[in-house]
């Protein structure tokens, strides 16, 4: 039973049929406001092709002049490509309030392939294994860069397959409502035929829960194989045996902040508000808190064994992350990412409201951004025959974007938002069969003197 108690009548949930006729409609519709959105993304994602240019331009034989274009990916994979661990673990949970969101977080699995391409020209950049530590130990057989490609491509096949297995009773509705064009042939020839049969969707559950955990497996997999490859490797005496657990944390709390962002967005602009209320955002407060808190529990069990170590290598790496050049990007993250939710979440009216949740969000989307320029791009400014060594002998100083990184970072974030808005025009932003299914676990009840939704407990 849920404790939304009222004194006054409930009104009845709507039918099934008029959440599904409203979505399709506006589903159906392109604004111009919508194309204006497109062009300004395009123009920016073109942008950062030009910066990618510029940058290839000199070369790969040193990873200095790599460090934001890593960053930047890193950005893009601990935050738009990590969203769908909302949706999987929403839905292994059996979370009731996910209905209206999982598909926002569900898109966002295209970004992957933003990252994919990105990760072709970091892996030409990084420098020979022989010689320096790495978790490969000469095993061969194309490591780190065959086995980084083949890690990413699986995930990105498993985000984009549990995209479209959610979607078929969406886009066979998409099919059969939209009038013959383009997007409904094109609609039509992805709903593969959907029908919507008991053993369809025997076959759609089951589906839906392999990929989704197949999703989860992966993303902390690659998280270890990035960061150690792009940054425990690349500097001296940097040993932090949970750097690959800290950054997957990272991706969760990015994930949980991209997917309020976007659930502002939709909700806002696209006139979602029927179906993503303040019950969506004060549930997700939850866990972005809880993640906000355990980044710094991270950070600090890391910090620590440096601080008291005080070898030569750990002053030198204190000196390069913390207490060096980058304390102040470190600082600035500090409070974004931990300081800024605690104490912002920890009040109840902030947390159970719409503005709240999505304030602390963009911050925390900035604090990662900060986050992932300070750790990959201090990485790669280490000297190329200091990376063989057994410790640091020179931190070097701060590694400013120019121009081209400028332009690189701007286009590869404005590509990820770009994918996601072209792949809503295809795919229903809500998960039309999931609210669908939550409304009929509905029900108004009498309870003493309130009145009070009822929901049953779901498959």
């Amino acid at each position: 039973m849920h404790g939304d108690g009222h004194h006054e009548p409930i009104p009845d949930p709507p039918s099934h049929r008029e959440v599904a006729l409203d979505a399709l409609a506006k589903h159906q519709q392109v604004t111009s406001a919508y194309w204006r959105w497109v062009l300004l993304l395009g123009a920016l994602a073109v942008l950062g092709v030009v910066g990618f240019v510029i940058r290839a331009g000199d070369g790969f034989d040193e990873m200095k002049p790599w460090g934001y274009h890593v960053g930047t990916m890193a950005f893009i994979f601990s935050t738009f490509t990590a969203a769908p661990i909302v949706s999987a673990g929403l839905r292994l949970t059996k979370a009731h309030f996910r209905r209206p969101i999982t598909r926002i977080a569900e898109l966002h699995a295209l970004s992957g392939l933003i990252v994919l391409l990105m990760l072709i020209p970091a892996l030409r950049a990084l420098p020979t294994l022989i010689g320096r530590p790495d978790i490969w130990f000469d095993f061969g057989l194309g490591s780190p860069d065959s086995w980084e490609l083949v890690a990413m491509t699986a995930m990105l096949l498993a985000g984009v397959l549990l995209l479209w297995v959610v979607a078929l009773p969406d886009l066979a509705a998409a099919r059969d409502h939209m009038p013959p064009s383009a997007r409904q042939r094109l609609a039509s020839t992805l709903s593969m035929g959907w029908v919507g049969n008991l053993r369809a969707w025997r076959v759609h559950y089951m589906g839906s829960l392999v990929l989704g955990g197949s999703f989860l497996l992966l993303y902390p997999l690659i998280q270890t194989l990035f960061s150690s490859d792009f940054h425990l490797s690349l500097v001296p005496g940097l040993k932090d045996a949970i750097f690959p657990a800290t950054m997957t944390l990272v991706g969760m709390q990015g994930a949980v902040a991209t997917t309020i962002v976007t659930m502002f967005i939709v909700r806002r602009f696209g006139g979602y508000e029927r179906y993503i209320g303040v019950d969506q955002f004060w549930a997700l407060s939850k866990p972005l808190l809880a993640f906000s808190l355990l980044w710094f529990y991270f950070w600090w069990a890391s910090f620590l064994t440096f601080w008291y170590g005080r070898t030569p290598a750990e002053v030198s790496v204190l000196q390069l992350l913390f207490l060096g050049p980058y304390k102040f990007v470190f600082m600035a993250s500090l409070i974004l990412n931990f300081l800024g939710p605690l104490l912002a979440l920890m009040w109840n009216p902030v947390r159970r409201s719409v503005w709240g949740p999505t304030i602390v969000s963009v911050g925390v989307l900035i604090g990662t951004w900060l986050n992932s320029m300070r750790v990959y791009s201090s990485a790669a400014s280490v000297r190329s025959e200091e990376v063989f060594g057994h410790y640091l002998e020179t931190v070097p100083p701060v590694q400013w974007p120019d121009l081209a990184d400028v332009m690189l970072s701007v286009g590869a974030i404005s590509a990820s938002a770009l994918v996601f808005l072209l792949a809503a025009k295809i795919v229903p932003v809500i998960s039309i069969w999931e609210v669908g299914e939550g409304l009929r676990l509905v029900k108004v009840r009498r309870f003493y003197h309130r009145w009070v939704r009822v929901i049953a407990k779901s498959h």
